[in-house]
């Protein structure tokens, strides 16, 4: 099914079509730097001497290197939408247009501006954002933002475990006697 005048399909505005995995796959993978792996897993140790799995620390780092790496500007299309809403006062139906940078917009504009809706669309079709009938806009994650954090979750899961099972596996070892000690045992 295509989005009327968009010439995008519904699986392309969902991140489903091959070119858009593969594109997503990619991103994902070029994004897990050494470096940032590496952060992870340090991130993962401390956490799990705290006992605390995913510490609020970690969630802002990863969404904050995945805003700079892997997610699309979305601040731009939402303004020059938001501008093209405005200026359409006291028009109604549904809006489609191309933006800036190959975005593009599909706009739901009723008689009352108060329940406007509106869907920013990345040149390769995929939906990343929408503003709801209250005005407000989310963030709409895309398939490259989603295969990154499944990555980032089994780089941390695989550090948290080892290092759980290391701080286990010292509690369990006996201390042995050193040259200061005197072992009392009969």
């Amino acid at each position: 099914m295509q989005i009327a005048g968009l010439g995008f399909s519904e699986a392309a505005k969902w991140g489903e079509t091959p070119e858009i995995q593969r594109s997503a796959q990619k991103t994902a993978e070029k994004a897990m730097t050494d470096g940032f792996v590496s952060q992870i897993q340090e991130m993962a140790k401390k956490d799990a001497q705290k006992g605390i799995y995913m510490s609020d620390d970690f969630i802002q780092y990863q969404l904050s290197y995945m805003k700079r790496t892997v997610s699309p500007d979305r601040s731009r299309p939402i303004a020059q939408a938001m501008s093209i809403m405005r200026r359409a006062v006291n028009q109604y139906g549904t809006y489609l247009m191309n933006l800036l940078g190959g975005y593009s917009m599909k706009a739901y504009l009723g008689v009352n501006s108060r329940y406007n809706t509106a869907e920013v669309y990345a040149p390769n079709g995929e939906m990343i954002a929408a503003q709801t009938c209250t005005g407000q806009w989310i963030d709409i994650q895309t398939e490259a933002e989603s295969k990154f954090l499944d990555e980032c979750t089994m780089v941390y899961l695989d550090a948290y475990r080892a290092a759980r099972a290391e701080i286990k596996a010292a509690a369990q070892t006996p201390v042995q006697p050193t040259a200061g000690t005197v072992d009392l045992r009969a």
